[in-house]
């Protein structure tokens, strides 16, 4: 039975990886929900936190009284900021009362305005916190805003957190409402920045400068009004939310923001300190402009009356590097750019793909057409000497985004895969860029038409690369002895009609472990192969009586992982690779007569 056509719809895309990590994928999204979360992390008892702020309840309040706001407008040092209650509006779900207020001018805040920055900014009424300011309204009057409650908001600690072990939108008013939350992107182009906002579903500024760098660690602990950022991406490259702190406790936690970050529950986001420069006036709605300058904790709730968090402890993260050469600015001129993300298996993956990117289109100067070849290390538990995949891609359009989708489909494998954990993890990224098209298109084949079984085939294969003399590659393959009739010999590029997991396709067999996922993963065809095999018919299977095949009758490609199938093909004889440092382009065949008399 001859190997059915399937040719790749993604030109020198993701090629035979594709189906492999469909399976894997599918199946790991099947165990998660029944397991109900990752082996990474565990649960930690919930604790009441009690504000070391004296407090009024909601209840208490009225219309007409006056209080201040506490946030920081420039530097780090916060301000008070008049405030007036307007009204308090009840409501449903995990914030029960919305305190609707308007700022008043001040020396310090002539405007009078709220801008995104401020969420988490502590209202204080006679002395006393009375929540947080978390609300406003686009292109509306931005005097007036929405307040959280002080008592919903110490709820956001009512569930348990889930830090990582290293072993051995609720909360908006109805209405047209905007969370006071700028979501910055330092380091990165604006379509890397957009691009990244559209993946986590959030509107996102690209920061007019570039990242902060490696961030310091800082013993000093939180006070209601400072500015707080979290972060989700930092180094070279920098994503962050910035916001305000609320409350803290004694025994070391903080609330935050007045409203959920991503509302993702439990998490464990790194918090620092936060910078602002100043704040930008707008008819959409103000917002602060703000740079994080030492770490301090890490979030770890996100609900959806607020963010609590701890001071004191870091969570493990996940380091990424970036080596970048152009291979056209003479010896080829070499960039490294390093940067870390939150510990989260699925917002980490979500987010490696618009960073690599970004920093890929940055590095190179350009976007379009041209050849990348690309290199992906990963390090971590369990992975005594790494794990290396290198592969070549070609576009004709937008190479930079082509080249990288294996590389993050495996590194969301890595960080979703079910079977070992692999924290502290690391990814490296080694590109070598070129707007040369580096393709070896396959211009013929040359094989004797006639052989007898167990009979050595010469095989030469004519290349040509882009624009340039064709040369010539030689090949031996064996004639299986049971072959009988017509053979097929196929000579194609690595991205073209890959050699399939059969097995794992046909549901026969199922990766079962870590070590099987890699080797796997490292027998998937490359775009950079040139793929020399013969396929011979073989007896059609015969069907039991209900039309099902048993396990005796089926192929030997369906019994066999992909990688046993590869090393049984070479080792008989009917299957050559060989790699090059070029895409190659194309697919030939040639059908051999065999005959077992002279």
């Amino acid at each position: 039975m001859r190997r059915a056509e399937q040719i790749d719809e993604g030109r020198f895309g993701v090629v035979n990886l594709k189906a492999i990590l469909k399976r894997l994928l599918l199946w790991i999204i099947s165990v998660t929900v029944l397991a109900g979360c990752s082996g990474a992390s565990v649960s930690s008892a919930a604790a009441a936190f009690v504000p070391e702020q004296s407090v009024v309840p909601v209840e208490r309040l009225r219309a007409g009284m006056r209080g201040y706001a506490l946030t920081v407008l420039r530097g780090t040092r916060p301000a008070r900021l008049p405030v007036e209650i307007v009204s308090v509006i009840p409501r449903r779900g995990a914030v029960k009362n919305a305190i609707m207020i308007r700022m008043l001018p001040s020396p310090d805040n002539l405007t009078g305005e709220v801008a995104q920055g401020m969420s988490g900014s502590p209202v204080y009424i006679d002395g006393k916190l009375a929540g947080a300011i978390g609300m406003g309204w686009n292109f509306s009057d931005h005097k007036t805003a929405l307040v959280t409650p002080v008592e919903d908001m110490c709820d956001v600690f009512s569930r348990p957190d889930r830090p990582v072990i290293i072993r051995g939108p609720g909360g908006s008013a109805s209405g047209p409402s905007r969370r006071s939350l700028p979501l910055m992107v330092g380091g990165l182009s604006d379509r890397a920045a957009t691009g990244l906002g559209k993946t986590l579903g959030i509107p996102v500024e690209s920061a007019p400068w570039g990242a902060a760098g490696e961030l310091p660690v800082s013993v000093e602990k939180f006070s209601p009004g400072d500015a707080i950022a979290v972060l989700l991406v930092w180094g070279d490259v920098e994503m962050a939310a910035t916001g305000t702190v609320t409350a803290t406790s004694r025994d070391g936690r903080f609330l935050a923001f007045g409203h959920s970050f991503l509302e993702r529950g439990a998490v464990n986001f790194p918090v620092a300190r936060a910078y602002i420069h100043d704040i930008v006036s707008s008819h959409a709605f103000p917002f602060k402009l703000a740079s994080p300058t030492a770490l301090v904790g890490t979030a770890t709730q996100d609900r959806d009356a607020g963010v609590g968090g701890r001071m004191g402890y870091f969570t493990p993260s996940i380091a990424a590097t970036l080596v970048f050469r152009d291979m056209d600015a003479g010896d080829g001129e070499r960039s490294v750019k390093n940067f870390r993300l939150t510990p989260d298996e699925y917002i980490g993956s979500k987010l490696l793909e618009g960073v690599y990117s970004g920093l890929v289109d940055d590095q190179w100067g350009r976007k379009g057409q041209g050849t990348l070849s690309v290199t992906l290390r990963v390090e971590g538990r369990g992975l005594t000497e790494g794990w290396t995949r290198t592969n070549v891609f070609f576009s004709e359009d937008d190479v930079g985004s082509v080249a990288l989708r294996e590389s993050v489909a495996i590194m969301e494998l890595f960080l979703q895969q079910p079977f070992a954990e692999v924290y502290p993890v690391g990814f490296r990224l080694d590109v070598s860029a070129t707007q040369e098209p580096k393709l070896l298109i396959i211009e013929d084949v040359v094989v004797s038409s006639d052989a007898k079984p167990g009979d050595l085939l010469n095989v030469e294969v004519t290349l040509r690369p882009w624009r340039r003399s064709p040369v010539k590659k030689h090949f031996e393959v064996v004639v299986p002895k049971d072959a009988t009739g017509t053979c097929e010999l196929i000579v194609r590029g690595g991205g073209m009609n890959p050699l399939a997991q059969l097995a794992v396709n046909g549901a026969w067999k199922t990766i079962d472990g870590f070590g099987r996922m890699l080797t796997e993963l490292s027998a998937a065809d490359a775009n950079n192969e040139l793929i020399v095999e013969l396929l011979h018919d073989q007896a059609e299977s015969k069907s039991s009586r209900d039309g099902k095949k048993t396990v005796a009758e089926l192929l030997p490609e369906e019994k066999e992982f992909l990688s046993e199938t590869k090393t049984r093909r070479i080792k008989e004889g009917t299957l050559r690779i060989s790699s090059s440092e070029y895409v190659v382009d194309g697919l030939m065949k040639r059908l051999i007569s065999v005959s077992d008399e002279d």
